[in-house]
């Protein structure tokens, strides 16, 4: 050990460097050694360098500025009015049209796709509606699509769950957003002699007494007395915008500095799917008896249905709207059940082993029956339309079918061309986002009213029950005018007490509407149509209680749909349902 070649001791590692693993001191050299045996040379491990600190957004462009502030007039603009928040039709159809239009002109960088071709179109159809029509779901739209916008034009491929998870992140982004605008601000100003006067030293005492003073006002009856006079005072001479306002002119530009510099989080990895591993052996036993099993079931109940729902042959002492009652929605949930069981069974070795081939084509069989379930479904749909006209209910039932039956094809094309989980979510999660907003813009009020007024001119009773709803509706309300002139006088009375009532509410609305914020185009033109036809509802009504009216239209609606035409016969007219509905009701 004496004769044993030394090296001097390593120097101390750097950061990014390999360092000295030093082992037990295995031949005791004492501590402060300056040499080891080469046999003993320590092994080098990697020390990896300190995180960098993330770097702080760049400040705000002039161009950008000018949007945000554009921005926040527009919000005011389109939401306050003289008597306060004032949104409505017009405001909010301004307000969906302009801030994507100021988001476009400030963007940095603009990635045109697709995606970005159909999010505008929609904004376009949601402000559209919004001038038409307005109601909570076109307001809702309005502000994903413009969140789906401002992502969209920095990033092509941006899914609903990272548009989602963008706009949660955007909620911590947005100290360091808005203290990007502020830096912006300040190096535009620092250029004139404004921007090189410290405002601190009057500022900071202000805000400072200002709170003070409002906490004192709120434990003090006098103080609180003297600020509100002070206010008033202060406002008589100069223009003070109320509280509420500023909060809406903070929101707005917090909001513009959140769409302008977006928290883009990108679709990460592949959607091709590994085709590494094998199916255990339980795994592919389980897989091929279970999808067996629900194959025979699926048959078993489309060939009930073929015999029941499609030949037209129900069970004896039902009808063929009884048997197809409340199916629709139960067959969907299957077909939603069927989308989620194939989706988890082949997102692993089951999706390419070649053992699993038998398991993949029983699962492409049963998408086949399911996809033979859902016209079982629209079935159902059209027999309840055929029988009682159209709703927005109904519509509804459409729209989630034909959703449903695109996930199924997408479960079909995952499982066909290798594709992961993640890239089934995100298709589907697209198109139940762009059913959404399609429901949201199309008139399914008027649509509905036009069908189903056409039908009870025809002799129909059935879709009288939708009138209830299609009255209360300004897409609707006026298309009911032609029915002031049905033969049946409990029909022309029913539906005029409905008319009158919605005319009263219009007008009570319409009357408030201060400012042209609030205003819509079917409000107006729905109170115009009605306003017409105000000498023909008096007429038609006379001296007939206007409740009793509604209720004998109410009992023709409920007799058409579940009793026979000469019971409908028997349903008393309004001037006599107050007399005669206690023994018609106990003749029922």
């Amino acid at each position: 050990m004496d004769n044993a070649p030394v090296v001097a001791a390593p120097d101390p590692p750097r950061e990014g460097t390999m360092a000295p693993n030093v082992a037990p001191n295995l031949l005791a050299y004492p501590p402060g050694a300056t040499a080891y045996p080469t046999p003993y040379r320590p092994a080098q491990v990697w020390i990896p360098p300190p995180p960098r600190p993330a770097s702080k957004p760049a400040p705000f462009r002039g161009r950008e500025l000018g949007a945000a502030l554009a921005i926040a007039l527009v919000a005011d603009l389109a939401m306050w009015g003289k008597s306060g928040l004032a949104s409505g039709g017009y405001g909010m159809a301004l307000f969906f049209t302009a801030v994507p239009a100021a988001i476009f002109a400030a963007a940095r960088a603009r990635r045109t796709s697709m995606r970005l071709a159909v999010t505008t179109a929609l904004l376009l159809a949601v402000a559209a509606k919004s001038a038409l029509a307005p109601s909570g779901g076109t307001a809702l739209s309005g502000l994903a699509l413009l969140v789906l916008f401002a992502l969209g034009l920095r990033a092509r491929r941006t899914f609903l769950p990272e548009a989602m998870v963008s706009a949660l992140s955007a909620i911590g982004k947005l100290p360091s957003r808005i203290g990007a605008a502020i830096a912006g601000a300040r190096k535009i100003t620092s250029r004139t002699r404004v921007g090189k006067v410290s405002v601190l030293p009057i500022v900071v005492p202000l805000a400072l007494s200002a709170v003070f003073l409002g906490v004192f006002a709120l434990a003090n009856p006098i103080v609180a007395h003297g600020v509100d006079v002070a206010w008033k005072a202060i406002g008589s001479v100069v223009g003070v915008p109320s509280p509420v306002r500023v909060v809406l002119w903070i929101l707005s530009l917090a909001g513009a500095c959140a769409l302008l510099r977006p928290a883009c989080r990108l679709a990460q990895g592949t959607e091709s799917a590994s085709e590494e591993g094998e199916a255990s052996a339980t795994g592919l036993l389980v897989a091929r008896n279970a999808l067996a099993a629900v194959n025979v079931l699926f048959f078993a109940y489309n060939a009930l249905d073929a015999a029941c729902l499609w030949a037209g042959a129900p069970p004896a002492g039902m009808r063929s709207q009884q048997y197809a009652h409340q199916g629709a929605f139960w067959l969907t949930v299957a077909l939603v059940m069927l989308t989620g069981v194939i989706g988890v069974t082949f997102r692993g070795a089951l999706a390419h082993d070649a053992r699993a081939k038998t398991t993949r084509t029983l699962a492409y069989v049963w998408m086949g029956q399911g996809l033979v379930l859902a016209l079982g479904t629209y079935r159902r749909i059209a027999i309840h339309i055929a029988t009682s006209g159209l709703s927005d209910l109904r519509i509804v039932g459409i729209l989630g079918t034909t959703l449903v039956v695109a996930g199924v094809i997408a479960v079909a094309l995952k499982l066909k061309h290798r594709r992961t989980l993640t890239w089934l979510v995100r298709r589907q999660l697209d198109a139940f986002a762009l059913v959404a907003v399609l429901y949201a813009v199309f008139p399914t009020y008027y649509l509905s009213a036009r069908i189903n007024v056409a039908r009870i001119e025809s002799g129909e009773y059935r879709p009288v029950l939708h009138m209830f709803s299609q009255s209360k509706s300004t897409e609707s309300a006026g298309e009911l005018v032609p029915l002031l002139h049905h033969p049946d006088v409990r029909v022309r009375q029913g539906v005029a007490a409905l008319l009158d009532a919605e005319r009263a509410r219009l007008r009570d609305a319409t009357s408030a509407q201060a400012s042209w914020r609030e205003r819509d185009v079917a409000s107006r033109r729905a109170l115009a149509a009605l306003d017409a036809a105000a000498p023909e509802i008096e007429s038609t009504l006379g001296s007939v209680d206007k409740t009793a009216a509604r209720q004998v239209l109410l009992e023709i609606s409920r007799v058409a749909n579940e009793r026979s035409l000469e019971e409908l016969l028997t349903v008393p007219n309004a001037e006599s349902w107050s007399a005669d509905s206690a023994g018609y009701r106990n003749v029922r």
